[in-house]
């Protein structure tokens, strides 16, 4: 969820003016949703072998087959190619027939505070990320690309440079449009700090402002509004959940939704004081994922991506280390299950 995570992921695969309300470029009717997994997170990560890697690689039909690819604008082998990362995922989905590829490109990293933009809004760079960004959606056509990996982060941390990003998002997003019309594009937002709350996150115990007019910044040029979602960050248990809590988010966004990291523990959090509340096990983890989907059934869900496949292990950070719906030797928990049987009755 955090820059550092989609680091790690990276690792593994290779390694404007504001309007009344946001709506989606063009209508369409509903699709399918996706399912699947969000980082090439292989067991034994962070130091996996080969093996580990094709055991990834066939499990992933199994959890949905959908695959959230992030990496890093920049990591090109040439100007205005797509990130190195995104030729080595689709070459591994065709070889072990997985997919579609989620496609995001990051375009922030970890700072003191908060995350910095990897972009200069104001200078060149600006047009080396639109041309990145085109020349994905050109040479792979995907199905889902999202430019900003929770985007409203960068708003908390440089509200300038979050102001120079909706700029240039808007300028690949038309220019994607003029290569691939049929893929849909869209930034993905952090749902906990929306809603103003997060609070295991930001260490406040009091609600913050919500930041949901930061969605009317891309009104016209979003096809779906992406969120991360990590509720254990505020509700000591799933059943906490208020039975709105997706409805409210997709309601706000008045376009599909495409969950592109969900995730519980199923341990205590890293870190937390002796008697902490807040945390998981492999019971309560289960429940969130039961939960999940009876809170998003009506709903239109472009995307729905478990965060991870396996545990981050040592690879990230504690409070994320127990969301995979395997542990970090890819052993299976009882969320598995859970999810499988979840994806096979829609």
């Amino acid at each position: 969820m955090r820059a550092v995570i989609a680091a790690a992921l990276l690792l593994a695969a290779c390694s404007g003016a504001a309007v009344p309300s946001p709506t989606p470029a063009a209508s369409a009717a509903p699709q399918a949703t996706r399912y699947g997994v969000a980082g090439l997170i292989a067991p034994h990560f962070p130091a996996p072998v080969p093996a580990d890697y094709e055991t990834l690689y066939t499990s992933l039909a199994s959890t949905g087959g959908a695959l959230g690819l992030y990496t890093a604008w920049s990591d090109a082998g040439a100007e205005g190619k797509p990130p190195a990362a995104i030729a080595a995922a689709t070459a591994a989905a065709a070889k072990y027939r997985f997919g579609p590829l989620v496609i995001a490109l990051g375009v922030t990293a970890d700072a003191p505070g908060g995350v910095r933009s990897t972009v200069d809004w104001n200078g060149p760079q600006r047009g080396r990320f639109v041309a990145a960004a085109t020349a994905v959606a050109k040479e792979r056509k995907p199905e889902m690309l999202a430019l900003g990996v929770e985007s409203n982060r960068l708003w908390m941390s440089d509200p300038q440079a979050f102001d120079g990003f909706v700029t240039g998002y808007a300028e690949a997003y038309d220019a994607i449009k003029k290569v691939s019309p049929s893929t849909r594009v869209f930034t993905i937002f952090q749902l906990e700090l929306m809603r103003g709350s997060a609070y295991l996150m930001t260490g406040k115990s009091e609600p913050a402002a919500p930041q949901w007019p930061l969605l009317e910044k891309f009104a016209g040029r979003l096809d779906v509004a992406g969120f991360t979602t990590y509720p254990f960050l505020d509700f000591r248990t799933p059943a906490e959940i208020p039975d709105d809590y997706y409805a409210d988010a997709a309601r706000r966004a008045g376009v599909p939704v495409a969950f592109t990291e969900i995730g519980w523990p199923s341990a205590d959090l890293g870190g937390a004081a002796a008697g902490s509340p807040y945390g998981g096990t492999p019971e309560e983890q289960a429940d969130f994922a039961r939960r999940f989907f009876a809170l998003t059934k009506s709903l239109d869900v472009a995307a729905a991506l478990w965060s991870f496949p396996n545990d981050l292990g040592s690879g990230g950070p504690r409070t994320f280390a127990s969301v995979g719906l395997r542990e970090n030797d890819g052993t299976a928990k009882p969320a598995l299950d859970v999810w499988r049987s979840g994806i096979a009755t829609k």
